[in-house]
């Protein structure tokens, strides 16, 4: 099992614990539930036939195997190794009373749209919890892994937020182009996705991922697939599909579909994007080839030593940073969903004293707070104000 899977089981059986005598009450509702299409249908589907074989001209994907590999191809397997019963046991037995905020997370409801959508020759951005980003970069409005239901898993009583987003799906202005950086449900959302079905918005993801958006309804002429080190131009503005060391699949590791971070690179701005990602050599070559980095958005959180090949840790999402030779840095993948065995606040916490130990400068901005590159914003220790 992996980290991605694990959490998940222990998430499950935590709330099924807490919960016994309610579902109980509740098992006709939930054999419905799972019986229904809606549930099927979050599962996706991955490619397969002449879609998959094309993938074999990619050198990041194993002929022999049928999957796609990690730089290191066997670093899950080790990984695994680690992860055993004895989590689920620490579950249990640990405190948990702060792996959740007691009261909402101090936000900017609703954000300032009239500023965030004012002409710029900069970008600007608002984090919108966990690593849903919305960002105007010289005019055109990218949102990358959007994530807006109530739930990052296929039935909406697991991974639940810690609160509603600051904009609803209905409320985004008209988005010119979705990024995705895998399909894992916390990043690739099934009704965020078929939102966008009757709209002009194009879509940017990773190799396979192509064949979940066309399930759920996203014609085929708007969805740009890329490999590593591949890109695609729209009005000026070059998307860089990267390297991350991850794993994908919505039923498990099926690694039939990639996983990436992004370069988005436009004429006065060059942003990075992780995605999910360990540590590893990929940061500094991003950094040698495409840097420097405006600013670098950077996974920070659901860590665990037991799992760091897929989630930086604190320190290492700091270095990771430092590698791509970025001017600032955001954490992200945090402060939204309960998905490791940390405290809520932990990774910006440890984020923010990495990043003063090496002379990295952190942006910590509020849910909902329109944050504008090209000027000097006003950032507070809101995270102090939870406990």
């Amino acid at each position: 099992m992996t980290d991605q899977s694990v959490c998940s089981m222990v998430n499950f059986l935590g709330y099924v614990m807490r919960n016994l005598f309610s579902l109980l009450l509740m098992t006709p509702v939930i054999i419905s539930l799972l019986s229904s299409c809606s549930i099927w249908e979050q599962l996706g589907q991955t490619p397969s036939g002449e879609m998959l074989s094309n993938y074999g001209k990619s050198p990041h994907f194993n002929q022999e195997t049928q999957v796609f590999e990690n730089r290191i191809p066997d670093i899950l397997e080790k990984m695994n190794e680690r992860i055993n019963w004895r989590l689920t046991l620490e579950y249990f037995s640990s405190n948990s009373s702060r792996r959740v905020p007691d009261k909402p997370l101090p936000e900017v409801n609703p954000p300032s749209l009239k500023a965030f959508l004012r002409p710029t020759d900069s970008t600007r951005f608002i984090w919108l919890g966990h690593s849903t980003l919305l960002m105007n970069i010289q005019n055109k409005l990218v949102l990358l892994d959007p994530v807006f239901s109530n739930s990052a898993a296929p039935v909406n009583f697991l991974v639940q937020r810690f609160q509603p987003a600051v904009l609803s799906l209905e409320e985004l202005p008209p988005i010119d182009y979705v990024v995705i950086s895998h399909d894992h449900y916390d990043h690739l959302d099934m009704r965020s996705i078929q939102f966008f079905q009757e709209k002009r918005t194009k879509f940017l993801v990773p190799l396979g991922i192509k064949s979940h958006l066309t399930y759920w309804g996203i014609p085929a002429e708007r969805i740009i697939d890329l490999d590593w080190w591949s890109e695609h131009k729209f009005e000026g503005i070059r998307f860089i599909c990267t390297p991350a060391q991850h794993f994908s699949g919505r039923t498990g590791t099926s690694q039939k579909t990639l996983w990436a971070s992004w370069v988005v690179d436009s004429p006065n701005t060059k942003i990075y994007f992780s995605g999910d990602s360990g540590y590893d050599e990929h940061y500094q070559k991003i950094g040698d080839q495409l840097g420097p980095f405006d600013v670098a958005f950077i996974d920070s959180g659901q860590y665990d030593e037991r799992w760091r090949e897929v989630h930086n840790m604190p320190e290492e999402a700091v270095q990771a940073a430092i590698d791509l030779k970025a001017k600032k840095m955001i954490p992200i993948h945090c402060a939204m969903f309960e998905l490791s065995l940390h405290d809520w606040d932990e990774p910006i916490k440890r984020s923010q004293q990495a990043a003063k130990e090496l002379g990295m400068e952190l942006l910590t901005p509020k849910l909902g707070q329109v944050v504008d590159l090209a000027l000097k914003n006003q950032f507070s220790p809101w995270w102090e104000q939870v406990q």
